[in-house]
């Protein structure tokens, strides 16, 4: 991930002031650079009889995580003028997989092999990247501000609804095979050849490095994630897992009124160990020691005081603009201090919980997973309503505005940390293939009344079935049972100045 700031004027170029540049180098602190450039506007100035010159100022900051070597932006050739600033994700050009520097490549392809064209004239199907902002320029031509992005143009959502027979989820069906295939590759590109930094500093009390981390509440999503990331990667290297809590204020004094039973209250003394999240995370944690004994997996404890979440308040609010509802302060929250992965870590062999902060520089989210296989309450509630159909409805919604709702928030928020967060589940050839896939293939709505047999595992949600069914493949049958939970009710961030607040009102 990197940061790009782009300025176009008519008087003078205009430099990003300091707050800007330091924003930017949060975000890529392998390398800052900026370039300048003069182009005349499409049209002319009427008044003149002259075109209209503007200056341009390109300012790129660069997270160096692909390639063997930091390429530094904005990218320039001086033979045709051309600039690119680029902070997508390119895994596939065509049929070629991106092994070293994707925006390298991308660079390479649209100067000489696509001359005077944009990004928009680049097939969309040739660059396989879920999600993407670049600003080019070429001096052999006029400005075109309107290209200024890549757009992956995915299929149709499958609208078909089962006949009177539904065929029945199971552990050998032809969606779970899939889906395991689909997202091992996924993971493949998104977790394998990072490069090695010996510049960053490890707690070397604690034995493995590490290069990647996992957002983990200890949740369906998160916990395959992590132990398809076990079957990728050297066993020497260390997954850390960032599990966060936060103390609410509001849940602890609604504990004071509570009836303990003769029970001591720990809500007061440790608001950490009780969060649903750390509970969660905690199980999944052993659930994975268990089945990838081979592996260390390192739990970090994130536990943010209510003193410490109001500090980071107003920095968190400005990083997830134009978003501004109580719910997007909540997920950003636990989104910001999970990401900068200062913690501690508890080592059984000696009995001693340690301080540490994370290396990773690539973070693992399960956002979509909800989004493609139904697993949301109110997706639930569209089946119970308005059976399949409003089920389909629902789902294509979540689907379309994923981008508009989440990502950009997400990566703003995380990236500030100088940390690059990777979401397997929206590769594109995953989404290309679970937006067509039929509905009775990726939930078990309609089937949970209906006698299963034998190779159906008992007991598992119908929201997200085929994720439930791959867990159980792995033999992680606690983690398929676990039930949906929004990271801000998890992790403990909603309602902490009161109970009456609801996620859609605006901040104050």
């Amino acid at each position: 991930m990197c940061g790009i700031h782009f300025a176009l004027c008519s008087s003078g170029p205009v430099r990003p002031d300091k707050a800007m540049v330091k924003l930017l180098q949060s975000r890529g602190p392998d390398s800052f650079q900026q370039q300048e450039a003069i182009a005349s506007a499409r049209g002319d100035d009427h008044s003149s009889g002259k075109a209209r010159p503007f200056h341009l100022r390109f300012s790129s900051s660069v997270l160096s995580l692909r390639g063997d070597h930091t390429a530094v932006q904005p990218f320039l050739d001086v033979e045709t003028g051309s600039i690119l600033c680029w902070n997508g994700e390119a895994w596939r050009i065509g049929n070629r997989e991106v092994s070293g520097n994707d925006g390298e490549l991308l660079f390479h392809l649209l100067v000489h092999e696509a001359p005077c064209t944009s990004p928009d004239q680049l097939s969309p199907d040739e660059v396989k990247v879920p999600v993407t902002s670049c600003i080019p320029y070429n001096s052999m031509r006029s400005l075109d501000p309107d290209a200024t992005s890549l757009n992956t143009k995915l299929p149709a959502f499958n609208r078909s609804q089962p006949s009177a027979s539904i065929p029945l989820l199971n552990l050998w069906s032809s969606s779970v095979m899939k889906l395991e295939r689909s997202l091992s590759e996924s993971m493949r590109l998104r977790v394998q050849n990072i490069p090695h930094r010996s510049t960053q500093a490890i707690d070397r009390s604690l034995t493995g490095h590490c290069k990647i981390a996992i957002l983990f509440s200890g949740g369906l999503d998160c916990t395959i994630l992590a132990r398809l990331a076990h079957d990728l990667l050297p066993l020497d290297e260390t997954i850390d897992l960032l599990n966060v809590a936060f103390e609410n204020p509001r849940v602890i004094a609604a504990a004071k009124h509570r009836p303990t039973h003769g029970f001591p209250d720990t809500e007061g003394s440790d608001p950490y160990s009780s969060c649903p999240d750390r509970i969660t995370g905690k199980s999944s944690h052993a659930e994975l020691q268990r089945v990838c004994p081979a592996r260390t997996w390192r739990f970090v404890s994130i536990d943010i005081t209510y003193s410490e979440t109001l500090q980071h308040r107003s920095q968190i609010i400005s990083l997830m603009h134009p978003h501004n509802t109580e719910m997007d302060l909540s997920i950003s929250c636990a989104l910001y201090f999970a990401a900068r992965g200062r913690g501690t870590v508890y080592n059984p062999g000696t009995d001693i919980t340690h301080s540490y902060t994370s290396p990773a520089r690539v973070l693992l989210s399960g956002l979509g997973a909800d989004e493609l296989f139904g697993g949301y309450t109110r997706h639930a509630t569209a089946f119970s309503r308005h059976g399949f159909a409003g089920l389909i409805d629902e789902l294509e919604l979540d689907i379309n505005r994923l981008g508009q709702r989440n990502l950009g928030r997400d990566d703003r928020v995380i990236s500030h940390w100088g940390k690059e967060a990777r979401y397997p589940y929206l590769d594109e050839d995953l989404l290309s293939w679970a937006l067509t896939c039929p509905i009775w293939e990726k939930c078990g709505f309609g089937q949970d009344s209906i006698s299963t047999g034998s190779d159906t595992e008992p007991g598992l949600e119908p929201g997200k079935k085929v994720l439930r069914l791959l867990a159980c493949k792995m033999d992680m049958k606690g983690v398929a049972t676990e039930k949906k939970r929004a990271i801000q009710f998890g992790a403990r961030t909603a309602k902490m100045q009161g109970g009456n607040v609801k996620g859609t009102q605006l901040l104050s």
